[in-house]
């Protein structure tokens, strides 16, 4: 009897253990996603708080010399599992090495609500060479030729291997003693590769080297998005509801061996053409003091990203002419084999002939290097020849008036170069045009102030009016959005459409508005002070509650804008117009 009241005590007991919830042991745990990678990547933190309250934040002050940190971001977590319930708050951060080597993450101290609590410390491996990663993605970097010369363009590709789980691709280019120009937009094609599916992204860029010699294209970062993987990081307890984070993948350094410049001045290109128009005949004689429009049309196959030969320097005042040379126009294009860069400058001269006679342009001659057969060629537009006569509305020197009238001179033809002489007479019709040009114009500028007038006097002024968001929309975006960052936005959006504030005020500055111009907008302030916090991730924060409360208010306000129109209280307006 006494052995079977032995044992149905025990089971008593062993029953009632098991369906009490179990309580855990406060506990700080740091977990990274990866242990090794290449300088310039970056790595995953993951600071996890069990079973206590964070009374401060996580001090990082031990890895200000070692990593650059960013991207803070907190979640929290309740989870019931076999009657044993546990709670969590989790740091995410991402890490960038500043040096290579073996860095230790050393142990971090939080104070929490059962006291001083620190992580474990967590050794990485950083080196100058890429990594294998574990989940695969690589990124490849190469050039279609390693030895261009000086200012020759070349193809700079970079391939990006993953498995579909990366998002927002964005490349960090190198800029040091190069130039870069994006040919395209970024392509994405699936592949096998080592007998496994893979996705390539793939951009190109034409590559100009500004400096000869060995030159070295230093590693390429490419920032992603990367789909959260709960297998070997955590398990599905550390995920939140957060599907990417930040990730950066660094391909190789390359070596350029760029060959110095065989002659000055120095253009290397496939092909160089040179073209001209007149838009005046210049065949006949022009009438000196007439601009006339010569349009200059250099093509330049192959150039790279450097600039331009300046045509102005081919055309320049003297003597004979006058010049004005407004800005080129530059067309930049990539031929059909999508590898070829060509630029079209176009630009169009004014030139006043100042003198009679014979008047010539000299040659343009622009030496370039012909890339593809390995030598030196010119590019040359002969001279212009103009003849130029004497402007008839323009008073002559007496010396050319009297040749002109003296009968006794022999029948010789007589090429003078004589400058026109100034100042410039009008004949009567001439001055009868500008006096009537002159009253017309006036005609016209009496009569467009007085429409004017009349537009303004008859047009009434339109109302505008400020958009509103209703409740219900706003109710509708708030219960949607899952990131404090979207409804951070949000906030400020409303804020702006319904009270006003000025467009992304900060949070802070809203909860100053309210206080000024609402009475008893404390609890708003309140929330909006709670919203600041988990933004930066200075306190715990309960999302659901937080959007409850943030409804709850919202109706509030409302009902004491119909009780203060009622009771005829003149407080600041809650949309004020």
């Amino acid at each position: 009897m006494l052995r079977f009241k032995t044992l149905y005590l025990f089971m008593i007991v062993s029953l009632w253990l098991s369906l009490s919830p179990a309580i855990a042991a406060p506990n700080l745990e740091a977990i990274v996603d990866t242990s090794r990678l290449m300088l310039g990547e970056t790595l995953t933190l993951k600071l996890a708080l069990s079973d206590a309250t964070a009374v401060d934040q996580p001090d990082f002050t031990p890895l200000e010399n070692l990593f650059e940190v960013s991207g803070s971001q907190q979640f929290h977590s309740t989870q019931i599992i076999n009657g044993r319930m546990s709670s969590q708050i989790v740091w995410q951060y991402t890490l960038e090495p500043q040096k290579t080597g073996v860095l230790t993450i050393p142990a971090l101290t939080m104070k929490t609500s059962a006291g001083n609590l620190r992580s474990q410390p967590v050794q990485i491996v950083v080196t100058q060479t890429p990594v294998k990663r574990r989940d695969g993605v690589r990124l490849e970097a190469t050039v279609s030729n390693p030895k261009p010369y000086l200012h020759q363009p070349i193809l700079y590709t970079l391939r990006l291997y993953h498995r579909g789980k990366l998002r927002d691709l964005e490349p960090v280019l190198p800029s040091d003693n190069v130039l870069m120009e994006q040919l395209g937009k970024l392509k994405q094609r699936r592949t096998l590769d080592n007998g496994r599916q893979m996705i390539v992204a793939e951009i190109t860029y034409i590559l100009t080297p500004l400096r000869s010699g060995q030159l070295e294209i230093g590693p390429v970062k490419m920032k992603a998005l990367k789909q959260n993987n709960n297998q070997g990081f955590g398990g599905s307890f550390f995920n939140f509801g957060s599907d990417y984070r930040p990730t950066t993948i660094t391909s190789s350094p390359l070596t350029l061996d760029v060959q110095a410049p065989i002659s000055h001045p120095w253009l290397p290109l496939n092909d160089l053409q040179l073209q001209h128009k007149w838009e005046s005949d210049i065949s006949q004689p022009v009438i000196a003091g007439t601009p006339l429009i010569w349009t200059l049309t250099l093509r330049a196959e192959g150039m790279g990203g450097q600039s331009p030969p300046q045509l102005e320097t081919f055309v320049q005042s003297n003597a004979d002419f006058r010049v004005r040379s407004p800005k080129p126009e530059i067309e930049r294009v990539v031929l059909s084999d999508s590898k070829t860069p060509v630029s079209t400058i176009t630009q169009s001269f004014s030139l006043i002939p100042v003198n009679t006679g014979t008047l010539s342009l000299p040659a343009i001659r622009i030496p370039w290097w012909d890339v593809q057969n390995q030598r030196q060629a010119v590019v040359e537009l002969p001279a212009q020849v103009i003849q130029v006569k004497p402007n008839q509305n323009l008073m002559m020197p007496t010396n050319v008036m009297g040749m002109a009238s003296s009968a006794a001179a022999p029948a010789v033809q007589t090429i003078v170069n004589q400058p026109v002489a100034q100042p410039m007479f009008f004949s009567q019709a001439q001055y009868a045009f500008l006096i009537m040009a002159v009253l017309a114009l006036l005609i016209a500028l009496v009569q467009s102030r007085t429409n004017r007038r009349q537009f303004v006097a008859v047009t009434p002024v339109p109302k505008t009016q400020t958009a509103r968001m209703t409740e219900a929309v706003f109710k509708k975006r708030l219960a949607a959005a899952d990131e404090l960052a979207e409804i951070k936005g949000l906030i400020q959006e409303y804020a702006h459409l319904s009270w006003q504030t000025p467009k992304n005020a900060s949070l802070q500055a809203i909860a100053q508005h309210l206080a000024v111009h609402y009475v008893g907008s404390q609890p708003a302030a309140d929330l909006l002070q709670e919203l600041n916090a988990a933004c930066y991730g200075k306190q715990a924060f309960d999302l659901g509650d937080w959007k409850n409360r943030c409804v709850l208010l919202l109706s509030r306000f409302k009902e004491k804008k119909r009780l203060k129109q009622k009771a005829q209280v003149v407080f600041g307006p809650l949309n004020p117009a």
